[in-house]
């Protein structure tokens, strides 16, 4: 085997692994997400703050911005490094709790971002790292295991829902 075929494979499989590890954080995170703004939507309340704390991001200056969106990152990551060091250390549960509100900064970020996605792509630099990632993640959405991995959890899906509704009748 040559080391072109090597070097490869290696890329293939750094592809793969990473495309499920991307294919199980957006998973997580949109289900996560969408718990929680269904728990929040049962409060009246909440749209008036949202939409009180969107404008107040949209007028703030896009560095500062920026810098909250970068101190909300720092937070993020280190929770997740402490929840895999958690896990490696066999501590199941508190990797759990970590691991989910490690998400906590991540949807604050989330919401700071779409507040000020106009203002923040005007810097060039971020507006490049920003289509960069973008690309590499839909590259990565298109991946054949990903598709595959997709595939079979919606089969699963469809045979726990006909479990669920034989149960029913």
């Amino acid at each position: 085997m040559s080391f072109n075929n090597i070097k490869k494979k290696l890329f293939r499989l750094f592809i793969n692994i990473t495309a499920i590890i991307n294919l199980i954080f957006d998973e997580t995170f949109v289900f996560v997400y969408n718990s929680i703004a269904k728990f929040l939507s049962k409060f009246p309340s909440i749209d008036r703050i949202r939409d009180y704390w969107r404008i107040k991001i949209s007028e703030m200056n896009k560095y500062l911005v920026l810098g909250f969106l970068l101190g909300h990152l720092v937070v993020s990551e280190l929770l997740g490094i402490l929840s895999f060091m958690l896990l490696a250390k066999g501590l199941i549960i508190p990797f759990i709790v970590i691991y989910v509100i490690k998400f906590l900064p991540f949807f604050m970020m989330s919401f700071i971002f779409n507040s000020a996605k106009e203002e923040l792509l005007t810097i060039s630099w971020f507006n490049y790292c920003y289509t960069k990632v973008v690309q590499f993640t839909d590259y990565l959405k298109g991946t054949e295991i990903v598709i595959r991995v997709k595939l079979y959890r919606d089969n699963i899906k469809n045979i726990v829902n006909k479990i669920k509704d034989l149960i029913k009748s």
